[in-house]
């Protein structure tokens, strides 16, 4: 990821920001949808669990400058979902509730360069938690 991905990330993450509340009905919604067996495993409401979801993404998107700070943080989240259930197989299902989500918000302003950008960002999250949820379960 180079420091043109990161900005795009930054900069569109901060026009979602004001809509947060609503941007993680839709992230929640579609993420039912494609796989309902997840529903579940979220035992707090989804207000709180969207505040969740936007607290992590926002440390994750500023601190994409500061890989040392930002790994630890993913790989405690990674070791933590194992114990909530998730599959490895989930994070695709996640990174494409992402991605749908920024699309629906952002509309027009979702470019494709910016989907490139998060779906980088998205993808060296989803491969840190992975990696850590892996020596979890070994």
């Amino acid at each position: 990821m180079n420091d043109q991905q990161k900005r795009l990330v930054q900069t569109s993450f901060a026009r979602i920001v004001p809509k947060s509340e609503y941007a993680a009905k839709v992230f929640y919604g579609r993420l039912f949808e494609i796989i309902p067996e997840v529903q579940p495993l979220f035992k707090s409401d989804l207000k709180t669990q969207g505040i969740k979801l936007f607290q992590v993404i926002s440390f994750a998107v500023c601190s994409l400058d500061n890989m040392d700070e930002l790994l630890p943080l993913l790989h405690d989240l990674g070791r933590r979902h194992v114990k909530y259930g998730t599959q490895d197989s989930h994070y695709a299902f996640v990174g494409e509730s992402l991605i749908w989500t920024l699309e629906k918000v952002l509309k027009d302003d979702f470019t494709p360069e910016i989907r490139q950008a998060w779906l980088d960002v998205y993808s060296l999250m989803a491969a840190a938690m992975a990696e850590a949820a892996s020596q979890e379960i070994t």
